[in-house]
C-alpha cells in the first residue's frame, strides 16, 4: 500500500470532519491536531490526533433526553478523531482545563470559523494559573507513577513527563497558558533549568532533551531505552518547586455570564444560516 503524505493526510481528515458533519447533523466550528503531532516530538509511526469542537442545531439543546456531548468519529491505527459539543468545551473552560488552551494555539489547523475566533478571543478570561500548575504536575505524577517502575522506560514517556513539567514551569513564571509546541517550552526554560540540571548530569538540559528527541522521532512510539536516574531525580525537584511555590496562589473565580451568552449567540447563529441555506446540515431533521 502506497504510503499517504502529510499533504494527502491532512485533505483526508478535512473530508472526514465534512463526513462527521452531515453525518451527525453538527457543526464543526475548530479542528486541529493534538498530542506529539502538535507539540513536534511525533515517531514515524504516530497516529493522527484529531480533536473538534461542534455545535448542534438550536431543537437538539432543547431535548428532554440530553444528547451526546462528544462524538468518537475513528480510532485505528492512521487516526484518532474525536470532538467536543461547544457546552462541554466551555464546561472545561470554566474550569480552566489547559488542554483545550494547547487545542486552541495548535499548530495544526484543519477547521476554523468566525465563531472559533469569538470562543479563543474570550480563553484568556478564565486562566487560572492554580487550576493548570496542579493540572500539569498531576499530569507528570501520574505519568511518571505508572511509567517508571522497571530498569527501561519508553522514549515518549520521559517527553510526556518533562513536557507537563515545562508547561507547568511556564504558566508559574510567564503568568499565561503554556505554548502547546514542545520546542517553545524548551526554548523558554532551557536557561534556567540548565543550572539546575547542572548538578544531577554530565550533560546539559539542551543536550539531554535533543538526545531524547532524537531518539524519539527515530523510532517506533514503542521504543524503549535505560532509565535516567540523573533525569528523574532533577525532574522530582523541579515539581517539588513548584508545588511549593504554586502553593499560595489563589483559585480564581469565574462567572458563566460571558460563556452563557456566546453559547446562545453561537447556536442562534447556526439557525440563522440554516434560514439562509436550503438543504443545510441544519435542517431540523431527527
Amino acid at each position: 500500500m502506497k504510503l499517504m503524505s502529510e499533504k494527502d493526510i491532512a485533505q483526508s481528515i478535512k473530508e472526514k470532519l465534512s463526513q462527521i458533519e452531515e453525518r451527525e447533523n453538527v457543526r464543526i466550528i475548530y479542528a486541529c491536531e493534538s498530542g506529539s503531532r502538535a507539540w513536534g516530538f511525533a515517531s514515524p509511526d504516530s497516529d493522527y490526533d484529531v480533536r473538534f469542537i461542534f455545535v448542534r442545531p438550536a431543537q437538539d439543546y432543547l431535548r428532554v433526553k440530553e444528547l451526546p456531548d462528544f462524538i468518537d468519529a475513528e480510532l485505528n491505527e492512521i487516526y484518532d478523531i474525536n470532538g467536543w459539543d461547544l457546552k462541554k468545551f466551555f464546561k472545561q473552560l470554566f474550569k480552566s482545563n489547559p488542554v483545550i488552551f494547547e487545542w486552541a494555539n495548535s499548530p495544526i489547523v484543519y477547521k476554523t470559523s468566525d465563531d472559533w475566533e469569538k470562543v479563543k478571543a474570550l480563553m484568556n478570561d478564565y486562566v487560572c494559573k492554580r487550576s493548570m500548575i496542579h493540572h500539569y504536575l498531576g499530569l507528570a505524577k501520574s505519568t511518571m507513577r505508572k511509567s517508571l517502575t522497571g530498569e527501561t522506560v519508553t522514549y515518549k514517556k520521559y517527553f510526556y513527563i518533562l513536557r507537563a513539567v515545562l508547561a507547568a514551569s511556564w504558566v508559574f513564571y510567564n503568568e499565561s497558558p503554556a505554548p502547546t509546541e514542545y520546542a517553545k517550552l524548551v526554548s523558554a526554560e532551557k536557561e534556567r533549568l540548565s543550572q539546575g540540571l547542572d548538578d544531577f548530569a554530565e550533560k546539559s538540559f539542551e543536550e539531554l532533551l535533543n538526545d531524547l528527541h532524537k531518539k524519539k522521532s527515530s523510532a517506533s512510539e514503542k521504543a524503549s531505552g535505560k532509565r535516567n536516574l540523573s533525569l528523574e531525580n532533577f525532574i522530582d525537584i523541579q515539581m517539588a518547586i513548584l508545588a511549593g511555590e504554586s502553593s499560595d496562589l489563589e483559585k480564581q473565580v469565574f462567572t458563566w455570564k460571558k460563556l452563557d451568552e456566546l453559547f446562545q449567540s453561537i447556536v442562534q447563529a447556526g439557525v440563522n444560516e440554516c434560514d439562509r441555506r436550503e438543504g443545510s446540515i441544519f435542517n431540523g431533521r431527527n
